[in-house]
């Protein structure tokens, strides 16, 4: 990044620490069953967590981990290639039956990432990458394409695009890999997953690597994710999957569609050869909670969500908020314009003791600078009721004040 880039990504993020909407320390305090986000001293509503079931604070889950240290101590201080606690085994296995296929613990998705596409994907093969999919992919392609792999962007979603290269790229290399997220982190749109199925179906040569990590545990069958609840895993997909969001515990895994992918991780990956492991406390949450999500629990608060995230896009068309995407899962976005614009909108949230987050460049292109909220059980209808009514007026306020033209700003998110 140039020296002047670098002064405008500090100028914008010193900015937005200093009106309480970005790089700003928390803690939850537990009161019952109720949760309330601490902010600077102050109690405020988040909506800027992922902790989408409200799941992080589970008293099963803290118990799990709890009994999980006092069993193997906190940590197990070698790489998995030469020892690894039972616990893994354990956490792997009750995984499999979530998710219906064998599963790779990794500590975090990123180095599952890193682990799982130097090995899955060779020389001879080529990708074709969403240019919305994760930073954390982008940085494992960059691996890849060091190797010498053919690696080229796509227009976000464009399936028709998508054949058009998988036709044109099968002739000259062996397998043509699609790189995508489930659900993605920023504007809340999803992966065209149907669509993807039929070209999978059509094609031997296409596989597809897609990373769930906001799309578990709030939807899908045992709360398996947004693209298990669409379809069912291909045995030429690979699913990348986060438990420190929905899942209220840490660590990440890679969802294999059969056991010989499951061993060429295991044996060969590199994070699981020269990392550490994840921490036993870890292993014990991610336990206890794969039980929620076995048990008719893991439904009844998916359905309260689903009639929390109702609310807010049925409120939202009501009172006519532009969102970039309306899909109705728990991450939405509110688009700004310009950087000002987001200023002025956490000067309103934030007195009225709400946390939203900031999507600031570099995290965004300057364009596409706006406001993150996520829907979570850490709400009620009538949280979402105020924080909608303070984006009416936010918008009121450009519109009127700065000339803010919501098709204009919009139009910047196409393609």
């Amino acid at each position: 990044m140039s020296n002047l880039l670098l002064e405008k990504a500090f100028r914008l993020i010193d900015e937005a620490k200093e009106i309480g909407i970005g790089h700003i320390a928390t803690r939850v305090e537990i009161n019952g069953k109720k949760k309330a986000v601490n902010i600077n001293g102050e109690k405020v509503v988040p909506f800027s967590l992922s902790d989408y079931l409200m799941l992080m604070h589970d008293e099963r889950i803290i118990n799990g981990a709890i009994e999980s240290i006092k069993e193997n101590g906190f940590n197990l201080s070698i790489s998995r290639e030469f020892l690894h606690l039972h616990k893994t085994d354990e956490a792997e296995e009750i995984l499999a039956k979530v998710f219906g296929n064998p599963v790779v613990l990794y500590p975090k998705t990123t180095l599952a990432h890193v682990g799982a596409l130097p090995l899955l994907i060779g020389r001879k093969d080529a990708v074709i990458l969403d240019h919305h999919a994760h930073a954390t992919i982008q940085m494992a392609v960059d691996m890849v394409r060091a190797h010498g792999t053919h690696v080229e962007p796509i227009r976000h979603n464009n399936v028709h695009k998508l054949e058009e290269r998988i036709v044109a790229l099968r002739k000259t290399y062996e397998k043509i890999w699609y790189l995508a997220d489930g659900v993605y982190s920023m504007y809340g749109d999803v992966f065209p997953a149907k669509e993807v199925e039929i070209l999978l179906n059509k094609y031997d040569e296409f596989n597809v690597y897609v990373d769930d990590a906001h799309g578990i545990s709030w939807t899908g069958p045992n709360g398996s994710g947004y693209v298990l609840s669409q379809i069912r895993q291909h045995p030429r997909m690979i699913l990348a999957v986060s438990f420190g969001k929905g899942f209220g515990a840490g660590g990440g895994a890679i969802v294999c569609p059969d056991k010989d992918i499951k061993k060429l991780l295991v044996y060969l990956s590199g994070p699981l050869m020269f990392t550490g492991p994840l921490e036993s406390s870890t292993l014990g949450g991610l336990i206890a909670s794969a039980k929620i999500h076995l048990s008719s629990e893991i439904n009844l608060l998916q359905n309260q969500l689903k009639e929390l995230i109702d609310y807010f896009y049925d409120r939202c068309d009501e009172l006519g908020l532009p969102l970039v995407d309306k899909t109705r899962t728990p991450t939405a976005y509110f688009p700004m314009g310009n950087t000002e614009n987001i200023y002025l909108c956490g000067r309103i949230l934030y007195p009225e003791r709400i946390s939203g987050t900031a999507g600031l460049y570099p995290a965004v292109p300057i364009k596409n600078v706006g406001v993150r909220i996520q829907i979570t059980l850490y709400q009620t209808k009538s949280d979402v009721e105020k924080l909608l009514q303070i984006m009416k007026r936010v918008y009121q306020q450009l519109i009127k004040e700065r000339g803010f033209s919501i098709e204009e700003t919009l139009s910047h998110f196409k393609g």
